[in-house]
Protein backbone atom coordinates (compact mmCIF):
# COMPACT_ATOMS: atom_id res chain seq x y z
CA UNK A 1 0.00 0.00 0.00
CA UNK A 2 1.09 3.51 -1.13
CA UNK A 3 1.24 6.58 1.26
CA UNK A 4 -0.82 9.24 -0.18
CA UNK A 5 1.35 11.64 1.42
CA UNK A 6 4.65 10.88 0.42
CA UNK A 7 4.46 8.22 -2.33
CA UNK A 8 6.32 5.88 0.13
CA UNK A 9 5.48 1.69 -0.24
CA UNK A 10 4.20 0.35 2.72
CA UNK A 11 3.54 -3.22 3.85
CA UNK A 12 -0.29 -4.40 3.07
CA UNK A 13 -0.77 -4.19 6.92
CA UNK A 14 0.74 -1.29 7.88
CA UNK A 15 -1.10 1.50 9.80
CA UNK A 16 1.27 4.28 9.35
CA UNK A 17 3.89 4.86 6.60
CA UNK A 18 7.32 3.74 7.56
CA UNK A 19 9.06 7.85 6.04
CA UNK A 20 6.25 10.24 7.23
CA UNK A 21 4.21 8.79 9.85
CA UNK A 22 0.63 9.39 8.44
CA UNK A 23 -2.24 7.33 9.04
CA UNK A 24 -2.70 5.23 5.96
CA UNK A 25 -5.35 3.01 7.14
CA UNK A 26 -7.89 3.09 9.90
CA UNK A 27 -8.43 -0.01 12.14
CA UNK A 28 -11.82 -0.92 11.90
CA UNK A 29 -13.37 -0.60 15.49
CA UNK A 30 -15.19 -2.82 17.11
CA UNK A 31 -18.86 -3.09 17.13
CA UNK A 32 -20.38 -2.74 20.43
CA UNK A 33 -23.07 -5.44 21.01
CA UNK A 34 -26.60 -3.68 22.36
CA UNK A 35 -27.61 -7.71 24.01
CA UNK A 36 -27.32 -5.86 27.20
CA UNK A 37 -29.07 -2.70 26.94
CA UNK A 38 -32.40 -4.38 24.88
CA UNK A 39 -32.03 -7.12 27.72
CA UNK A 40 -32.44 -4.55 30.11
CA UNK A 41 -35.27 -2.94 28.04
CA UNK A 42 -36.87 -5.86 28.10
CA UNK A 43 -36.82 -6.45 31.38
CA UNK A 44 -38.09 -3.24 32.11
CA UNK A 45 -41.12 -3.32 30.14
CA UNK A 46 -41.98 -6.85 32.03
CA UNK A 47 -41.66 -5.15 35.35
CA UNK A 48 -43.66 -2.44 34.43
CA UNK A 49 -45.94 -4.65 33.21
CA UNK A 50 -45.95 -6.75 36.06
CA UNK A 51 -46.73 -3.71 38.60
CA UNK A 52 -49.20 -2.29 36.09
CA UNK A 53 -51.41 -5.71 36.54
CA UNK A 54 -50.84 -5.75 40.38
CA UNK A 55 -52.58 -2.29 40.36
CA UNK A 56 -55.53 -3.23 38.60
CA UNK A 57 -56.04 -6.74 40.08
CA UNK A 58 -55.77 -4.43 43.32
CA UNK A 59 -58.00 -2.18 41.88
CA UNK A 60 -60.25 -4.77 40.30
CA UNK A 61 -61.06 -7.90 42.96
CA UNK A 62 -62.20 -6.19 46.03
CA UNK A 63 -64.96 -4.58 43.43
CA UNK A 64 -65.66 -7.76 42.46
CA UNK A 65 -66.15 -9.31 45.41
CA UNK A 66 -68.13 -6.52 46.55
CA UNK A 67 -71.02 -6.85 43.30
CA UNK A 68 -70.62 -10.95 44.22
CA UNK A 69 -72.26 -10.30 47.72
CA UNK A 70 -74.20 -7.25 46.19
CA UNK A 71 -76.02 -9.55 43.82
CA UNK A 72 -76.34 -12.68 46.73
CA UNK A 73 -78.17 -10.47 48.75
CA UNK A 74 -80.38 -9.61 46.30
CA UNK A 75 -81.29 -13.36 45.63
CA UNK A 76 -82.36 -13.46 49.51
CA UNK A 77 -84.22 -10.52 49.42
CA UNK A 78 -86.20 -11.74 46.25
CA UNK A 79 -86.61 -15.22 48.21
CA UNK A 80 -88.10 -13.70 51.51
CA UNK A 81 -90.37 -11.57 49.55
CA UNK A 82 -91.93 -14.12 47.15
CA UNK A 83 -91.91 -16.06 50.60
CA UNK A 84 -93.98 -13.60 52.04
CA UNK A 85 -96.60 -12.90 48.96
CA UNK A 86 -96.79 -16.68 49.34
CA UNK A 87 -97.63 -16.68 52.38
CA UNK A 88 -100.06 -14.08 51.87
CA UNK A 89 -102.15 -16.18 49.80
CA UNK A 90 -101.79 -19.27 52.28
CA UNK A 91 -102.98 -17.01 54.94
CA UNK A 92 -105.72 -15.90 52.49
CA UNK A 93 -107.48 -19.21 52.29
CA UNK A 94 -106.45 -20.36 55.90
CA UNK A 95 -106.22 -17.79 57.93
CA UNK A 96 -106.40 -19.67 61.33
CA UNK A 97 -103.65 -21.93 60.44
CA UNK A 98 -99.42 -21.87 61.31
CA UNK A 99 -97.70 -21.72 57.55
CA UNK A 100 -94.72 -23.87 57.46
CA UNK A 101 -91.74 -24.46 54.47
CA UNK A 102 -93.61 -27.28 53.03
CA UNK A 103 -96.96 -25.10 52.64
CA UNK A 104 -94.65 -22.47 50.97
CA UNK A 105 -94.00 -24.60 47.97
CA UNK A 106 -97.45 -25.88 48.16
CA UNK A 107 -98.00 -22.19 47.01
CA UNK A 108 -95.11 -21.76 44.29
CA UNK A 109 -92.09 -20.76 46.31
CA UNK A 110 -89.20 -22.54 44.69
CA UNK A 111 -86.56 -23.31 47.29
CA UNK A 112 -83.35 -21.93 46.31
CA UNK A 113 -79.99 -24.16 47.33
CA UNK A 114 -78.27 -21.42 48.30
CA UNK A 115 -80.96 -19.23 50.48
CA UNK A 116 -81.73 -20.43 53.86
CA UNK A 117 -85.08 -19.77 54.45
CA UNK A 118 -86.96 -20.04 57.85
CA UNK A 119 -90.36 -19.40 59.29
CA UNK A 120 -90.02 -17.57 62.88
CA UNK A 121 -93.13 -17.55 63.16
CA UNK A 122 -95.65 -18.94 61.44
CA UNK A 123 -99.29 -17.31 62.08
CA UNK A 124 -101.00 -14.95 60.37
CA UNK A 125 -100.98 -12.32 63.04
CA UNK A 126 -97.28 -12.45 63.55
CA UNK A 127 -95.66 -13.64 60.81
CA UNK A 128 -92.28 -13.24 60.82
CA UNK A 129 -89.82 -15.27 58.53
CA UNK A 130 -85.92 -15.13 57.76
CA UNK A 131 -83.68 -15.03 54.51
CA UNK A 132 -79.75 -15.41 53.98
CA UNK A 133 -77.92 -16.40 51.12
CA UNK A 134 -75.27 -18.63 52.30
CA UNK A 135 -72.05 -16.80 50.99
CA UNK A 136 -73.94 -13.07 51.31
CA UNK A 137 -73.45 -10.79 54.43
CA UNK A 138 -77.02 -9.86 54.99
CA UNK A 139 -79.86 -11.34 56.56
CA UNK A 140 -83.14 -10.39 55.43
CA UNK A 141 -86.61 -10.39 57.86
CA UNK A 142 -90.14 -9.91 56.68
CA UNK A 143 -93.49 -9.25 58.93
CA UNK A 144 -96.89 -10.24 58.02
CA UNK A 145 -97.07 -6.78 55.40
CA UNK A 146 -94.33 -7.94 53.82
CA UNK A 147 -92.21 -5.09 55.00
CA UNK A 148 -88.68 -6.40 54.53
CA UNK A 149 -85.93 -5.41 57.11
CA UNK A 150 -82.02 -5.67 56.73
CA UNK A 151 -79.77 -6.82 59.52
CA UNK A 152 -76.23 -7.50 59.29
CA UNK A 153 -75.02 -10.15 60.95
Amino acid sequence: MYCQKCGKKNDDNAYKCTKCGTIIQQVPTEKKSNTAVIVLVIAGIAIGLFIFIGILAAIAIPSFVNYQAKARNAVAQAEIKNACNAAAAFFAEHPDKTITLDDLKEKGVVANPDVELAIENGTMESLSMRAKHVKGNKIYVVDRNCHIQEIQP
